[in-house]
């Protein structure tokens, strides 16, 4: 199961599931953004503590106008190290690189603090 707290922007999935959620943005009027084709979003998770170390990364490349962006994680995306028995808490950053190469982070680390991705453990798999 994916839990997202749409007010702390906290993500919580079991290690080895799958899902796809929706990105949107707003410019720095508080306009909705809307993305244009070429550019890229990215959506990076790292160690606590230690942003230099990414366990998964996902990017999307942008082919048509669009309020939205889908992001999809699949199985193998979330099954960050070895078998755990609790929760691991990562951050993440989600960010758009316009077509003139400027990078514009949506969600991340901010005044409220970093966004974190909680990964639940998950059953091993009977051999």
């Amino acid at each position: 199961m994916v839990l997202f707290d749409r007010f702390t922007k906290q993500i919580q999935i079991n290690r080895g599931d799958s899902t796809t959620f929706k990105v949107s943005a707003k410019d720095k009027d508080g306009n909705i953004y809307t993305f244009q084709p070429g550019e890229i979003v990215k959506f990076s998770v790292t160690e606590k503590r230690n942003e230099n170390n990414v366990v998964l990364q996902k990017i999307v490349n942008i082919d048509a106008e669009e309020i939205f962006v889908l992001i999809s994680l699949e199985s193998e995306d979330t099954k960050i190290g070895e078998i755990i028995n609790k929760p691991i808490t990562y951050w993440y950053e989600i960010s758009v690189q316009t077509q003139g190469g400027v990078t514009q982070t949506i969600i991340g680390y901010d005044d409220e603090g970093p966004k974190e991705f909680i990964l639940n453990p998950e059953a091993s798999d009977v051999e």
